[in-house]
């Protein structure tokens, strides 16, 4: 892959396939072939049909010749090992695809092709977590779009707040994948200190992102407030039911030091959303 202007999809779509391999040279020799299979499955699916080529679209679209031959060169490398890693099991389906694959000087037959046992991975670079928070950022969106029954064809304008600037970096450079996956419109990536953007509705992703899309003119208001609403509710009583485990006799000596760690961090999450919605429904507010 050397001289190859891979991007951050082209990095984890190979570091995946680097531990998928690694997975299931393991599971090959311990017999473990459920969970080889499964792990070649997730790879397939999810990883390789629902992230990988759909953030190759925006790429495939584009001008950026040497960006098309990286790309294409990674789905080659993708499809060509996992084919040969899914042909024991599934040996006919996989024979006739990897007849259809291009390229010179390779085996007649899948039958006599090597067994991948190692491959690429990019993982001291943080690739796994950039795509992990990318993921995440992309769900919320999906989620947000749906609840406010935004439609398909509507391609509003989103906006992600960064609390880091490495973050920032990251996702900037990705704004046409966002595009890609959440059916967006124009994406903006937003510093910490950036101001909230006109007409947009807020939502809080975690402590380090926050997600708005512009919806003036779109949606519902009304609805909008009683569905945030809600989530205000929701929040209260999960909430209400940490403050009582925390409020325990002897819960200091009786729960472990790492428990009321992450009981801390899940109580600060909840008080952090709550006032998120709350600022939420005083912008949705200003529309009415």
């Amino acid at each position: 892959m050397k001289g190859l202007k891979l991007s951050l999809s082209d990095k984890w779509i190979l570091t995946r396939l680097s531990s998928l391999i690694s997975l299931t040279n393991s599971r090959f020799d311990d017999y473990d072939f459920g969970y080889m299979v499964q792990g070649l499955y997730d790879f397939w699916l999810k990883e390789l049909a629902d992230y990988y080529i759909e953030a190759l679209k925006p790429v495939m679209k584009s001008e950026d010749a040497e960006a098309k031959k990286a790309a294409l060169n990674t789905l080659h490398i993708c499809l060509d090992s996992a084919l040969r890693m899914l042909h024991p099991t599934m040996p006919y389906l996989t024979e006739e695809l990897f007849q259809r694959l291009p390229g010179k000087g390779r085996p007649e037959s899948i039958c006599i092709a090597p067994f991948p046992n190692e491959g690429v991975s990019f993982e001291a670079e943080g690739v796994e977590q950039s795509i992990a928070n990318l993921q995440l950022v992309v769900s919320k969106f999906r989620a947000q779009f749906s609840a406010l029954n935004i439609a398909k064809s509507a391609n509003p304008s989103i906006f992600i707040r960064c609390s880091t600037d490495q973050t920032k970096a990251v996702f900037s450079k990705e704004t046409a994948v966002f595009q890609s996956l959440v059916r967006s419109g124009e994406t903006t990536v937003l510093g910490k200190d950036a101001a909230d953007p006109e007409g947009c509705i807020k939502s809080f992703v975690n402590d380090e992102l926050t997600i708005f899309v512009k919806v003036a003119g779109l949606i519902d208001m009304n609805m909008e407030i009683q569905r945030v609403q809600k989530r205000i509710a929701e929040i209260g009583k999960a909430k209400e039911g940490l403050a009582k485990k925390l409020n325990m006799p002897g819960y200091e000596k009786k729960v472990p030091e790492k428990v009321r760690t992450e009981n801390a961090a899940k109580m600060a999450g909840y008080e952090t959303e709550i006032k998120e919605c709350e600022k939420s429904i005083a912008d949705l507010g200003k529309f009415l």
